[in-house]
């Protein structure tokens, strides 16, 4: 059992709030656990200048300086860099860039990802969050005729897991890790999944694993990913009720 109670292949609470902001053309506040993060989408009628065609989805993630304790820095960073390249790419895994095409050319979607508070999984959270946001966005794009289409290819979701040091015992995989366990972990992992198209079993998009106080066996990573495609799997859930939720 873990300190909050837990199995350990169970997820943090999740609460998803869609509209969360009203300026951006897609929003939601995540919260997993302690960590909760405001994630917006927000359309402009152009693309990069070395795009030649289709549209383009891109991420910005930033950690605000009072997420932690003792207080951040404001500045962007290595870390958060590599993140929001990671959001990035997880984010055009669920659109066809093809059809990101209105009316008068292609369109992008920046996704800015905040995080308000910081205990662990900060990228994961953002990465499920921002889908949702990204959604919304599409919706009311089509809703407003700036797209003949529907561009979405499937929904993403993102969850950490990681093998945990237990005294007394053997280290044991665990889903979701908050802060106290993602500190001392001896494995960390991040999974991004995409649905099917079809539906059923979700699909890998990208995995980052880190033997951060030694190595794993396959063995282990197997039951890494199992743990993460169940959680994924709930994650997905979670979206699909938070945009029930916006379209009531």
């Amino acid at each position: 059992m873990r300190f909050d109670g837990r199995s350990n292949d169970q997820l943090r609470p999740l609460t998803l709030t869609p509209g969360f902001t009203s300026a951006a053309d897609g929003s939601v506040l995540i919260a997993t656990g302690g960590t909760r993060v405001l994630c917006t989408a927000s359309v402009e009628s152009r693309t990069p200048s070395w795009l030649s065609s289709g549209g383009w989805v891109t991420a910005e993630y930033a950690m605000l300086p009072g997420a932690t304790r003792p207080r951040g820095g404001r500045k962007a960073n290595g870390r958060a860099k590599e993140i929001q390249r990671l959001i990035g790419r997880s984010l055009r895994a669920a659109v066809d860039l093809s059809k990101l095409v209105g009316p008068d050319g292609g369109v992008s979607i920046v996704c800015d990802c905040d995080v308000i508070e910081a205990d662990g999984g900060t990228r994961t959270a953002a990465i499920t969050g921002a889908w949702v946001a990204l959604e919304l966005a599409l919706r009311r794009l089509v809703a407003g005729g700036k797209l003949s289409e529907h561009p979405g290819i499937a929904p993403v979701a993102a969850v950490s897991v990681g093998v945990i040091p237990v005294e007394g015992s053997e280290p044991e995989v665990m889903l979701d890790l908050p802060y106290s366990e993602d500190s001392r972990a001896i494995v960390d992992l991040n999974v991004v999944m995409r649905r099917a198209p079809e539906g059923g079993t979700p699909r890998l998009v990208e995995i980052q694993g880190t033997g951060e106080q030694g190595d794993f066996s396959r063995e282990q990573l197997n039951r890494m990913l199992d743990l993460a495609e169940g959680g994924i799997t709930n994650l997905l859930a979670g979206q699909q009720a938070a945009l029930r939720e916006a379209s009531a």
